[in-house]
């Protein structure tokens, strides 16, 4: 690819949305941002970005996206939390499934390549905790229903001409996280209470785990795939391949705020629907993307402890 890119970033105002974003910008591209700021911060968007305040979950939404051909489309806006999904399945319909075919149908004629942001939520809980991409989808909640669904719209889309590419996601985390969502992202609210020196909320048990990747991870292997025609039509694990207990990503996370390790928390009943836990397989990534995560959680606890005190920025 010669010259600066051309690329949309939907849920371009929201934690993942927004590096990505950055990442282009900082490379020299154009950026076009769309967002309806449900989750998402104006002021978390790039300088240089042309924002889009549009809602995918509105009927006729792409009547009102820009007359561009882009190099890629980059879809990340969604009603992201498996909780909410369960209090208003009709409005995670209309977002996660709806809204992506919508906006597939209307990438389809302006750009060659579609990246897509799925979830580790779409396989449920399966017998065996490590799972590829074969393993069968058996989604616990409405949100992971969408997203397992909304994928294989998206690989029935994928043409010569029109490439596309899902990434089951996992636990993504960071520098940048929301930590006014106390609904979305295990270790961001875990941190909002800390920071306040509030009891930690803790839904569920401690033994439960999830396979926690950071940002600069995840921001890697969605910007390897602009580049990797062998990933065109795939489906790909996004993790580290290692799980961690929800107790013990506590301890860490207080050492990495210099809180004592007896600060209180508050166990609550789990939500509805939960994972009890799984980590991802990601051989696929590495062949097809050449892509392997590199922070560690302790690393990346630090980093994120570090920018929450206000010693770094994301």
């Amino acid at each position: 690819m010669s010259g600066p890119g051309r690329y949309l970033v939907t849920g371009g105002a929201g934690f993942i949305g927004a590096h990505l974003a950055r990442l282009l910008r900082e490379r020299g591209d154009r950026v076009w941002v769309l967002d309806n700021l449900s989750t998402g911060k104006e002021s978390n968007i790039p300088a240089g970005c042309e924002f889009l305040r549009l809602d995918l979950a509105a009927p006729g939404f792409t009547d009102r996206l820009p007359a561009e051909r882009f190099d890629a489309v980059l879809h990340l806006a969604a009603q992201s939390s498996g909780e909410i999904s369960h209090a208003d399945p009709v409005r995670d319909f209309q977002t996660n499934l709806a809204g992506t075919v919508a906006l597939l149908q209307w990438a389809s004629t302006r750009t060659p390549r579609f990246l897509y942001a799925s979830s580790m939520a779409a396989y449920g809980q399966p017998e065996i905790t490590s799972v590829d991409e074969g393993t069968p989808l058996r989604p616990l909640s409405y949100y992971g229903l969408a997203k397992g669904t909304a994928e294989e719209y998206v690989r029935r889309f994928n043409r010569p001409d029109f490439g596309t590419t899902s990434f089951r996601m996992f636990s993504v985390f960071g520098p940048g996280q929301n930590l006014d969502n106390l609904k979305q992202g295990m270790i961001s609210i875990y941190l909002a209470y800390a920071l306040k020196g509030e009891p930690i909320v803790v839904k569920g048990s401690g033994d439960r785990f999830r396979d926690f990747v950071y940002i600069d991870d995840v921001a890697a292997a969605w910007t390897a795939a602009l580049t990797a025609p062998a990933s065109h039509g795939a489906v790909l694990n996004i993790g580290t391949g290692v799980g961690t207990r929800v107790k013990d990503v506590l301890a860490q996370l207080l050492r990495a705020l210099g809180k004592p390790a007896d600060h209180p928390i508050r166990w609550e009943g789990p939500t509805p629907n939960d994972q009890f836990g799984i980590t991802a397989k990601i051989d696929r990534a590495r062949r097809l993307l050449g892509w392997s995560p590199r922070v560690t959680l302790t690393e990346g606890l630090e980093r994120m402890a570090r920018w929450a005190q206000g010693t770094k920025t994301p």
